[in-house]
């Protein structure tokens, strides 16, 4: 018998949930619910470079490297926005530098940490520490239309719907399983959980085809190559929730990364990205049981609160949603 399953939430997260389990679960019938336009999303802008900030995800993003990987092996990257790209992610705190290591520096191709030489040679003021490594980025404005292509490729297994749900509650008659992945709303969503909290997320895209590695001064100062261009970030800032960039936001992006990098001075910008990233000091991934108001039971699932992450955690995730899935049947 087929298995009705709700999404709430079209972003990266919904969208690989959703096809994690259509490519696992051959009676799944899925509804994806949204309340906003696609573009819309959270997931439209970013560049999608694999790494982490937190260790304890570090199993979920190593199921997420292997996918990329495979998409890699398998498919254009001009139609996956999936590609191959080395960089330097610079500090004067070690102990940040070791963490990454810790996440996912046995994960990435090639870490290492950089010596004199070469730090002084590629930047002008170099940071005390250094550390160089390989990794998959998925650019998400290829990556997220991809999603939605190999979804549709289901036919009358999955149904779009642009509709805001107040309560998981209300999705409990109709649907055996309901999977939350609301962002920045999920908390709410839940019911349970009021620790989520906005960070306000700037980044531009210029125009810098030569610039072939992803370079970053701590976490909120870097460039990652795109196909076609760069993005150039960013601001990071925690509750903080207005839509609109300002002059300050630009002239604060660019003055920090061109101490950095100053031959980046002068490009073109081809783009402004501005979203609200879903905060909380760590990922929701859990399952629980759930009655209706009609006294139906339903299996909730919790799968939000990536932040800056959504992208690198996205596919792993997925798979410990179906495996709880499995687990109940």
């Amino acid at each position: 018998s087929m298995l009705p399953v709700a999404i709430v939430g079209e972003g990266v997260i919904g969208l690989s949930t959703a096809l994690a389990l259509l490519e696992a679960i051959p009676k799944v019938k899925l509804t994806i619910f949204s309340d906003r336009p696609f573009e819309k999303t959270c997931s439209f802008g970013p560049a999608g470079l694999f790494r982490m900030d937190d260790p304890r995800n570090r199993e979920i993003g190593l199921l997420s490297f292997a996918r990329f990987a495979h998409l890699y092996r398998t498919r254009s990257g001009d139609e996956t926005g999936i590609k191959l790209l080395s960089g330097t992610i610079m500090s004067d705190d070690r102990s940040k530098l070791e963490s990454q290591e810790k996440a996912y520096g046995d994960t990435v191709y090639n870490f290492r940490w950089l010596g004199e030489r070469e730090k002084n040679d590629l930047f002008p003021n170099p940071a005390k520490h250094a550390i160089f490594f390989t990794t998959f980025a998925s650019e998400a404005n290829r990556y997220m239309p991809f999603l939605r292509k190999e979804i549709n490729k289901y036919g009358d297994a999955v149904e779009w719907k642009q509709q805001k749900i107040e309560k998981l509650e209300q999705l409990g008659d109709q649907y055996e399983v309901v999977v939350n992945c609301g962002g920045l709303d999920a908390g709410k969503l839940a019911g349970d959980d009021d620790t989520m909290y906005p960070i306000r997320g700037v980044a531009l895209r210029i125009d810098a085809p030569w610039h072939k590695h992803f370079h970053y001064k701590d976490f909120d100062t870097f460039t990652i190559p795109m196909n076609d261009a760069v993005t150039l970030g960013s601001l990071k800032q925690k509750g903080r929730s207005d839509m609109v960039i300002t002059d300050e936001d630009r002239r604060d992006i660019l003055e920090r990364y061109e101490k950095i990098h100053p031959a980046i001075k002068g490009s073109k910008i081809l783009y402004e990205w501005i979203a609200l990233r879903p905060g909380r000091d760590s990922v929701r991934l859990e399952s629980h049981k759930r009655k209706t108001g009609m006294g139906k039971e339903f299996q909730v699932i919790h799968n939000y609160g990536h932040a800056s992450n959504g992208f690198t955690l996205g596919w792993g995730c997925a798979q410990k949603v179906l495996q709880m899935i499995q687990k109940e049947r």
